[in-house]
């Protein structure tokens, strides 16, 4: 049997917990893989943008299992300051709007003297001699911008070895370019990034974002094409088993049809009354259950839709886990996210409201789950689940079940039978030169 590679490994974690752990959930996934590798033994060090007690304050299992990790260390970069303290205080008193304000303007105060602060830092002390003296270091980060460049510099400088690699933090969702409301220039921009010219390696989740890249300026050679750790099986079946989506939504009514709304964000062409129209026409059937969830509260309904019986919105990574009311439904709507395909995963019933956005999503190119033209084919469609979802379910397997698996096949494997094995060849293929 052939000696395990031995790998050091800095890895940044910039956003925070308040996006619901976002950037550990796409990281943890790449590290757990790589921990069961065959040919890769590693140490790593974390550094999370943000400071314990937030994170230690409602431990997640994702960030327990990330601290508990014997090969893994992880750092906060923000010390304990008062201006945490001050939010939660305020927030236990009032949750009023005048609160949240106040709130909001604190969190700006506490970015500017976090940047202040991480501009001071000396990264030879905090890197360590191990990633220091390393023959093979990485960084990974799941981001890329100027603030995280601006560090990968200073890491680098410590040991000019080192090789920075971007994990993939998600797909391309949309198959045209003008996504957002803001995206009203006459004329198609310069996809070029400089950025790209300064990363060493990018991991992509399919063909056609490695494709997207290239044209945004990275090397082909400084590409991998790995798949989407976060939703592919085994990692699925792993969280599941150490129930890490969190406590189990319990089915309150089993007549009732269990619907969730993966509520869109409001910028990327969504049109608004359309949707609110949508969500009150599914709340009129009695025999639905409809949970929503997104971000922030949007949209504002009426209030005759907000008070029936049959309808509750949370907030991301709040009140449930994501992954969990997924598993508690039987019928998905979305309307444009990542998330969407854990729903594809797990064989829910998975709906594309297409006449809810002027955005063309990739799924319904690939003919992946049921797309719907307009407000009559909505009808048909909770009609038909209320008369039976049995039959329902069964021709829809039946209908989108080849085409479903042409999707995930593109975007969650990357056209591959394995995305661990893909992670252990990408990350070896990034250090062939370093040991020499």
């Amino acid at each position: 049997m052939s000696k395990k590679k031995n790998i050091d490994i800095i890895f940044l974690i910039q956003r925070e917990k308040k996006l619901g752990y976002k950037d550990i959930d796409h990281l943890l996934p790449f590290l757990y893989f790589l921990n069961k590798s065959k040919k890769i033994k590693y140490n790593a060090k974390g550094f999370i943008f943000d400071s314990k007690d937030n994170y230690i304050k409602d431990l997640d299992p994702r960030v327990e299992l990330l601290s508990s990790m014997k090969n893994v260390k992880i750092v906060y970069l923000d010390k304990k300051n008062y201006i945490d303290t001050l939010k939660s205080f305020l927030l236990s008193i009032s949750n009023s709007k005048l609160v949240k304000i106040f709130n909001s303007a604190l969190d700006k105060f506490k970015n500017k003297f976090l940047k202040t602060h991480l501009s001071k830092i000396n990264w030879r002390n905090e890197l360590g001699e191990k990633f220091l003296n390393s023959k093979t270091p990485l960084i990974f980060t799941v981001i890329h911008n100027d603030k995280i460049l601006n560090i990968i510099s200073k890491i680098k400088k410590n040991n000019k070895k080192a090789r920075w690699i971007v994990l993939p933090h998600g797909t391309t969702i949309c198959d045209n370019k003008m996504v957002h409301d803001s995206h009203l220039d006459k004329n198609e921009k310069d996809y070029i990034d400089s950025l790209y010219s300064k990363i060493d390696f990018i991991f992509n989740t399919s063909k056609r974002d490695f494709s997207d890249a290239i044209v945004k300026g990275l090397k082909k050679t400084n590409g991998k094409v790995i798949g989407s750790p976060r939703f592919c099986r085994e990692w699925l079946k792993f969280k599941s088993d150490l129930q890490l989506d969190g406590k189990k939504i319990v089915v309150n009514n089993k007549k009732r049809i269990r619907i969730l709304f993966l509520l869109p964000k409001k910028h990327i062409n969504i049109f608004t009354e359309e949707l609110i129209r949508t969500i009150d026409f599914l709340s009129s059937y009695t025999e639905f259950e409809i949970k929503m969830v997104n971000y922030y509260y949007y949209p504002r309904l009426p209030d005759y839709v907000y008070k029936r019986s049959n309808i509750n919105q949370y907030l991301i990574s709040e009140q449930f886990s994501t992954s969990q009311l997924i598993n508690w439904s039987q019928i998905v709507f979305h309307v444009g996210t990542g998330v969407v395909f854990e729903s594809f995963m797990k064989e829910k019933i998975t709906v594309f409201p297409k006449y809810l956005t002027c955005n063309t999503l990739i799924s319904n190119k690939y003919n992946a789950g049921l797309n719907l033209t307009n407000r009559d084919d909505l009808r048909n469609f909770c009609n038909l689940a209320s008369k039976s979802i049995e039959n329902l379910k069964k021709d829809y397997s039946k209908k989108f079940s080849r085409s479903n698996k042409r999707f995930l096949s593109d975007f969650v494997y990357g056209n591959t039978k394995s995305v661990p094995d893909n992670i252990t060849k990408a990350v070896l293929s990034s250090i062939k030169n370093l040991e020499k």
